[in-house]
């Protein structure tokens, strides 16, 4: 069965986003831990470069392309631009926790209201603290400063309609934003899946699901049975209609320029 690779969130872990999951999967599985991220090593200067470097590679070691699955707004980012440079190596994508519809003003909301969460709860900062060292701010901020400055660009309804590999979005059904986002995706060509009963962290709330949900994409995309190779066949009949028409117009043509000889 076709590999997956997992990739977690921002200031989640492999363990902390994945765990649950472990029991469920039939498929082989690679867990990769994001730069910066966990107690030990230190913070890049680029983290979510680098973090698309590191899928890269586990990539490259697969037996066969593996589908990529990617959590929330930096997982799922750091999935599809993988994906988007080697669509080849690459059999398909799953973001969970994401939408397509976020502009540069929510995400920067988000991000600050995300930062004042983060600094002023002290649960939230012991959390973090326990997860990847003191280092975790230092984190954020590099993280925040790519997001903000352009150097990682979270992918849009655009990027999406371009990819060059089957992409599928499945978000939990408890928060609105991420319901919302669901059907601009399926318009853009994406498969989609709403998982009852979960939010934003969809692997934590319905691990079950989840495994199965990307499971079953793998299948589909084996057997060629997803959104993306519909459209590219309906793109297929299209241009054979189109080129079966043009070669009736020049017979036609040819046709009227005979019987004027």
């Amino acid at each position: 069965m076709r590999p997956v690779i997992l990739v977690h969130g921002l200031l989640g872990t492999e363990d902390a986003h994945y765990a649950g999951c472990r029991r469920w999967w039939r498929h082989s599985v690679t867990e990769i831990r994001l730069p910066g991220h966990g107690a030990g090593g230190e913070v890049p200067s680029h983290p979510a470069a680098a973090a698309i470097d590191r899928l890269r590679e586990a990539i490259g070691e697969q037996p066969q392309p593996p589908v990529v699955v990617g959590l929330s707004y930096l997982g799922a980012a750091v999935a599809f631009r993988a994906a988007e440079s080697a669509p080849d190596r690459v059999a398909g994508v799953v973001m969970s926790g994401y939408s397509f519809l976020v502009s540069p003003d929510t995400l920067n909301r988000w991000l600050a209201g995300f930062t004042r969460m983060a600094t002023h709860q002290q649960g939230s900062r012991n959390h973090f603290a326990e997860l990847h060292g003191e280092k975790w701010e230092k984190l954020l901020t590099a993280t925040f400063d790519e997001l903000s400055d352009g150097c990682l660009r979270l992918p849009d309804v655009e990027d999406l309609t371009r990819v060059g590999t089957p992409v599928q979005l499945v978000n939990g059904a408890l928060l609105q934003n991420e319901r919302n986002a669901i059907g601009p995706a399926a318009a853009a060509g994406a498969d989609v899946a709403v998982v009852a009963g979960a939010g934003h962290v969809v692997p934590v709330d319905a691990p079950r699901v989840f495994a199965a949900t990307v499971e079953e994409f793998a299948a589909r995309v084996d057997a060629g049975r997803t959104a993306f190779h519909e459209r590219r066949r309906a793109a297929e009949r299209a241009a054979d209609v189109a080129a079966g028409e043009a070669g009736k117009a020049g017979e036609a043509a040819e046709a009227g320029e005979a019987a004027h000889v």
